[in-house]
């Protein structure tokens, strides 16, 4: 399965202004797994480069977030994603066909969920074949939103 994963910056990416809780390792390890990511935000593009080239992660696409149409049409997946932390995040991922995640109410990497009530992580021992096209991933509950996915409080 093919899962395409739109960061927003501000207030998502640990480089942010202000900084998000999005770490860049977790980006490296979204992309590791074999997620197609990117960037969608409201910065110049370039500006946007500039902070993944100074990570040394080289991204599928940078565009602002009003274009996330332009990145479901390049980009063929089975999923598409996109990480945020504001109203405007949540507006143009569902405009776009975007599955919106705030990035305030998971305690994981909330990239990972495969469906509203399980997320797929890392495995920290080798694992079977997984549904993932041979990536070998472990099921786990989403602790960050209950069942019918309003968020579980602290």
């Amino acid at each position: 399965m093919k899962i395409l994963i739109s960061f927003d910056i501000d207030g998502t990416l640990e480089t942010g202004d202000p900084p998000g809780r999005v770490t860049m390792e977790m980006v490296r390890r979204a992309q590791e797994l074999g997620y197609i990511i990117g960037s969608a935000s409201d910065r110049p593009v370039p500006v946007q480069k500039s902070i993944w080239e100074k990570h040394g992660i080289e991204v599928d696409f940078t565009v602002h977030k009003h274009k996330l149409d332009e990145v479901k049409v390049a980009f063929e997946a089975d999923e598409y994603h996109h990480i945020g932390d504001t109203n405007m995040d949540e507006h143009y991922a569902v405009l776009h066909g975007f599955r919106y995640l705030d990035v305030a109410i998971h305690k994981a990497e909330p990239w990972m969920f495969m469906d509203g009530e399980e997320q797929t992580v890392p495995p920290t021992e080798p694992t079977a074949a997984a549904p993932t096209g041979g990536i070998a991933v472990t099921m786990v509950p989403n602790y960050g939103l209950d069942a019918n996915g309003a968020p579980i409080a602290e």
